[in-house]
């Protein structure tokens, strides 16, 4: 008798979960919600709560989307995709967005140190190797001017020279990043119009 006890009672236990799990979903109309039967179907499978489900409908996610984890891919968690996704922002937005926060701009302010730096890990190479060379040339310059008796402080020349390059390789870095962090900003653009009959003014114009 015993030896039947703890059969029965698992059975009885896998029943009631059973049955658990599909009151919950008893009055639950997929098709209202928007969901197709193969949707609906994968939600159950997946294991997924009904009130997760309609946190998600609420933000518009479609839960064929969510059970891809697309935050993975994205480099997030799955807190930040889906507080970004309730904000309103897609896919695309999440990864600029996350992508210019986690290493451009910091990488942007390091260029100021390391000139062209930015320039290489974006793929700028006209422009890394400008940078590089002027630098190169302005350290040259420098090594010389102090190194060969020149009269005063001849040397300092040589030095701005690299100072400028530093200074163009950080500024060009940090633009592009801000560019990137509001892609309005390139819409925005200085005009001239006419304000009289005889009298042009500048003027700032926006561009969609």
């Amino acid at each position: 008798m015993k030896k039947l006890l703890f059969p029965v009672i698992a059975l009885c236990f896998s029943v009631s979960f059973a049955q658990f799990e599909d009151d919950e979903w008893a009055d639950f109309d997929y098709q209202h919600a928007g969901l197709s039967q193969t949707e609906f179907q994968n939600v159950k499978e997946s294991g997924m709560n009904k009130e997760k489900l309609m946190h998600l409908l609420e933000i518009g996610v479609r839960p064929s989307v969510y059970l891809k984890e697309p935050w993975k891919d994205l480099g997030v968690t799955e807190k930040e995709w889906l507080e970004e996704r309730a904000s309103g922002m897609d896919d695309a937005d999440i990864d600029r967005t996350y992508k210019n926060q986690a290493g451009n701009q910091g990488l942007a302010y390091l260029t100021f140190l390391l000139p062209s730096l930015y320039q290489w890990s974006t793929d700028e190479v006209a422009k890394a190797v400008a940078m590089n060379i002027l630098e190169a040339s302005a350290i040259g310059l420098t090594v010389f001017l102090a190194t060969n008796g020149s009269t005063g402080n001849q040397w300092v020349y040589g030095l701005l020279g690299v100072a400028a390059v530093h200074i163009w390789s950080g500024a060009d870095a940090i633009i592009s990043t801000q560019w990137d962090n509001n892609p309005d900003a390139r819409n925005f653009s200085w005009g001239i119009i006419p304000t009289g009959k005889n009298s042009f003014a500048a003027a700032a114009t926006i561009r969609f």
